[in-house]
């Protein structure tokens, strides 16, 4: 028997068990399957544009990506997940309502350290000058109900826990809104769907109303430049969703790779051994572990804050741009992501579920689903065939599968059934109502007899139940 079938009577493994780092890591090292970068190693790509400049990009209908983003020059004070407290977001929403024909927006420049950064389409100079003059005050506009105490009347610009810019825009909120309304009334609703369209938004650093367009037809983006007012004030991010692998399901991997691309919710693909062995970040030496470290600090000094997953901190893959950590605990896998934008890593979120089982990543144009056996037709040791239940996990609007069901691929060996099913996304949009299950009858090529029936798609393969029930032999 080989090694990957001997686990098969063996409880799930959780990543999390393994003993974390194998000693000092220095140098270029290899985690995920991809080399890290060292700190300070490589030429880092420069700021996307100068400090001040509004962004204005190519001419006409821009893909977003080409279009760059207005930046600040300043260096915050920010974390990577804290907001500023509600008593400065009063003073600034208060300030930004004083103006309303030149307010173009605020957020918060987590590239730049985490800047609050508010655009005016005039001069900036005079807005800066006054923003940073500012004390709080009882009449400011409440953010949260009911608003907090004033506990610092400082001016703003003496504050020093928060950094405030003020540029040029090239749109006030009030001209945003005046345009995409002309830009949905010179596209009826129908040709808006023809075109891909899957949803809007205004980016503000790229001073653009972004749409998203989902398999746009040939000829799609030039028809909407020559329809729209301006295209200048509008890019697009394309979607392109891949086919689907021809010819039947083959997913699971050969019986006798003992260490397959596994991953886990929030995680890249890595190799079964580096998520269930993953380093310690105390053995890796990269500016994005040294970003996890300052949120980590930062999020137990800030009571009133959002805590971090809890557990030992590992890394999970570091390549050239993105980083992605893990909290191992008893109880769950949290993961954090990092990326790096510009000349910084920035902390780009984080999230906790239950203890990870790691799963075989599925081929582009596919799709998890659950699988389980049908509580109304159990398997006896004589039948041919198997009756289970197969419900898409994503989003899609309560859709039935129909032909959008692939497998099952069926696998037999004489000690078990390893079945695997997948499922062809929706393209774009949906909503999260919950998915019916749809009932699949499995043929086996002999008697079932003793063998156990597990998901395939799971390492080690995992053993299917009914409903929760945790008997998954044939009895």
């Amino acid at each position: 028997m080989n090694s990957a079938l001997a686990l098969l009577a063996v409880a799930v493994l959780v990543a999390g068990c393994g003993t974390g780092g194998s000693g000092d890591v220095a140098g270029d090292v290899v985690v995920g399957g991809k080399e890290l970068v060292p700190a300070g190693g490589s030429e880092l790509v420069p700021p996307t544009t100068k400090p001040w400049d509004v962004p204005a990009g190519p001419t006409g209908l821009a893909r977003c990506e080409d279009v760059p983003e207005l930046r600040s020059q300043l260096e915050g004070e920010l974390s990577g997940r804290r907001n500023p407290d509600h008593i400065v977001e009063g003073v600034l929403a208060t300030y930004a309502m004083e103006h309303p024909d030149t307010f173009g927006g605020r957020w918060i420049d987590r590239a730049s350290g985490g800047v609050l950064v508010l655009g005016f389409t005039d001069d900036p100079e005079p807005h800066r000058a006054a923003i940073l003059q500012r004390r709080p005050t009882e009449d400011d506009y409440p953010v949260v109900d009911p608003p907090p105490p004033i506990t610092d009347d400082r001016p703003l610009g003496e504050r020093d826990d928060v950094v405030i810019d003020v540029v040029q825009v090239r749109f006030s909120e009030a001209e945003v809104e005046a345009m995409r309304d002309r830009m949905w009334r010179s596209i009826p609703r129908e040709d808006w769907r023809s075109f891909g369209l899957d949803g809007t938004g205004y980016d503000i650093k790229r001073q653009r109303v972004t749409l998203y367009l989902v398999n746009p037809p040939e000829g799609a983006l030039a028809e909407i430049a020559e329809r729209i007012p301006d295209p200048s004030a509008v890019c697009v991010e394309v979607t392109r969703t891949p086919q689907p692998p021809e010819g039947p399901l083959a997913v699971i991997p050969d019986l006798n790779e003992e260490d397959p691309l596994v991953s886990c919710p929030g995680t890249p693909p890595v190799r079964y051994s580096q998520m269930i062995d993953p380093p310690s970040i105390d053995d890796v030496d990269h500016p994005a572990v040294d970003v996890l470290r300052a949120e980590l600090q930062a999020a137990g000094r800030d009571p009133g804050g959002e805590p971090l997953p809890r557990g030992r901190w590992v890394v999970i893959s570091i390549d050239s741009d993105r980083a992605t950590f893990a909290a191992l605990s008893a109880s769950g896998f949290g993961v954090a992501g990092i990326e790096r934008s510009g000349d910084r890593w920035i902390f780009t979120g984080e999230a906790s579920g239950g203890p990870c089982e790691p799963t075989i990543p599925l081929p582009a144009g596919l799709a998890r689903v659950e699988v389980r056996l049908d509580a109304n037709s159990m398997p006896d040791p004589g039948d041919t065939s198997i009756h289970v239940l197969v419900t898409e996990q994503g989003c899609a609007s309560g859709r039935e599968m129909g032909e959008a069901l692939r497998g099952p691929q069926v696998i037999e060996t004489d000690e078990a059934v390893l079945v695997a099913f997948a499922v062809v996304p929706v393209a774009g949009m949906a909503t999260c109502p919950g998915n019916p299950s749809t009932a699949v009858t499995v043929e086996l090529s002999e008697p079932l007899g003793d063998r156990w029936i597990y998901d395939g798609l799971h390492f080690p393969p995992k053993p299917l139940t009914a409903d929760g029930d945790p008997q998954t032999s044939s009895e």
